[in-house]
């Protein structure tokens, strides 16, 4: 490309082009013929208001250099080697300022659906030339403008730890014992995890065991409509079973190193199999204590308490894709304190109310400081959110630290006729509610999206008889 070329203006943009706080620009590409030809449109005082800071040939170093540099955009070949996909929300969510990704697209493929699917904010064809250059003037400033001005914005979701649900190359994802608690009782616990394990267990038919762990007393096998027969295969004859087996292996205290959690394994698959309830599709559950009274039991309390469900969750996630626990609000409980331990991931969930978050962040600050427990594996769930309501999703997550993985909407009477019909809403549901629940299973299982939309295209509300029957013929028919 010629130097004498007039300079891209992109003052129609009401940017500061050519002012002396010109936007700065990382190029993550792998053509060297590509570099040459933006290094002489954006070289050094340019009245095009954007100039190059570096060049990188290496997709692990994007995010340490665009950071270190004070990089506003990146320009990236999403072929470049040992790039990581999350890198784009982790750069837009840059606690400084948005770093926005704007993608040069090769020929071959489709890689700009997927560049736009984890976040970037504009796409110009590879290779570039002078076309792609003036293209790529108006994109990058706009695209800053966009991201500063939702940065300011009071509905701005700051996300901590963001895990992207699309994954591109491979589509991989991760097992996880993921529990979900809450400080108060109430919020939306069961019906959250009962939905969650539908999502992954029916929906996205993966391995999945949901545990009614709540020592305030299970409502699972009602939420299912489990018949009464079957209620006696709960978690407390399950616990018993363990406790047998302590006292058979000889259990010694922690009088030494030895004791519950360092004992050999006491609880087998076939054992805890053997207490599953199959629901639907790969969607097994643990039912939880049937009577209140049911939770003061010795096998639940202490070393034995805390060895019951770390031994469950050992065997639980070794035979299934996904565990679910659904916890309650106790956290002096030895099984509760435990799971929240062991979980992969814990789902705290809470209702749009001042109490309601005052009372998760004392809690919260408690297990922190006192107990320990990784920061890092909790996720945020508003449950019954409506922006009438008087607080912002913006406060509620700054006020507890942790990142928003789904904001559930307030569902009235919809939510409970789910629960009396004896199954989650999501297995009849495609309403906003259930996209909701699938949103969040998203970033467990990524896939789950595109096996929802596929389902969203089956029958309607205004076809009751058909969309039941092609969502038994994709998902199962129901128990009798």
């Amino acid at each position: 490309m010629a130097s004498h070329q007039p300079p891209l203006n992109p003052e129609s943009l009401g940017s500061a082009a050519g002012a002396s706080s010109a936007l700065k620009m990382l190029l993550a590409l792998r053509a060297w013929g590509d570099v040459q030809q933006l290094q002489s449109v954006f070289s050094p005082g340019n009245a095009n208001g954007i100039e190059i800071v570096t060049w990188c040939q290496d997709g692990a170093r994007v995010f340490s250099d665009a950071t270190a540099l004070d990089a506003d955009i990146v320009l990236l070949d999403p072929t470049l080697p040992a790039f990581e996909p999350n890198d784009v929300q982790r750069l837009y969510h840059n606690e400084r300022k948005p770093i926005v990704t704007i993608g040069a697209i090769p020929q071959q493929g489709d890689w700009g659906a997927k560049l736009y699917q984890i976040g970037a904010k504009g796409h110009v064809d590879a290779p570039l030339g002078e076309a792609q250059a003036r293209a790529l003037v108006a994109i990058a400033h706009r695209a800053v403008q966009d991201a500063l001005r939702e940065r300011t914005s009071p509905s701005y979701i700051p996300q901590v730890d963001t895990r992207v649900a699309q994954v591109i190359a491979t589509h991989g994802w991760e097992k996880a014992v993921v529990a979900v608690w809450s400080a108060k009782g109430g919020v939306g616990k069961s019906t959250t995890s009962e939905n969650l394990a539908a999502v992954l267990g029916v929906l996205a038919n993966r391995r999945t065991i949901l545990i009614d762990a709540n020592m305030a007393g299970g409502n699972a096998h009602i939420h299912f409509g489990i018949a009464d027969a079957q209620i006696a295969k709960n978690i407390a004859a399950l616990a018993r079973r363990f406790q047998m087996n302590v006292q058979t292996a000889g259990y010694r205290n922690h009088s030494g190193n030895v004791g519950v959690l360092s004992a050999p394994a006491l609880l087998s698959p076939a054992e805890v199999q053997g207490h599953l309830i199959p629901i639907r599709n790969n969607l097994s559950v643990l039912i939880g204590i049937p009577k209140q009274f049911m939770g003061g039991d010795e096998y639940f309390q202490g070393d034995l308490g805390r060895g019951f469900m770390h031994e469950l969750l050992n065997v639980a996630s070794s035979i299934a894709d996904f565990v679910v626990i659904d916890l309650g609000q106790d956290t002096n409980a030895a099984v509760h304190l435990q799971a929240l331990r062991d979980a992969n991931y814990v789902f705290v969930v809470i209702n749009p109310d001042a109490a309601s978050v005052r009372a998760t962040a004392e809690v919260m600050d408690t297990l922190f400081k006192h107990l320990q427990l990784d920061r890092q594996k909790f996720r945020l769930v508003t449950n019954r959110f409506h922006e009438e309501h008087g607080i912002a999703r913006k406060d509620i997550v700054n006020a507890l630290q942790m990142p928003e993985v789904g904001v559930i909407p307030d569902g009235g009477p919809k939510v409970t006729a789910s629960l009396n019909r004896g199954f989650p809403l999501v297995i009849d549901s495609r309403g906003e509610i259930a996209r909701q629940y699938v949103a969040i299973a998203s970033t467990l299982y990524p896939p789950v999206t595109q096996i929802w939309q596929s389902r969203a295209k089956l029958g309607g509300a205004g076809n009751e008889g058909l969309g039941k029957k092609l969502s038994e013929l994709m998902f199962g028919s129901s128990r009798a």
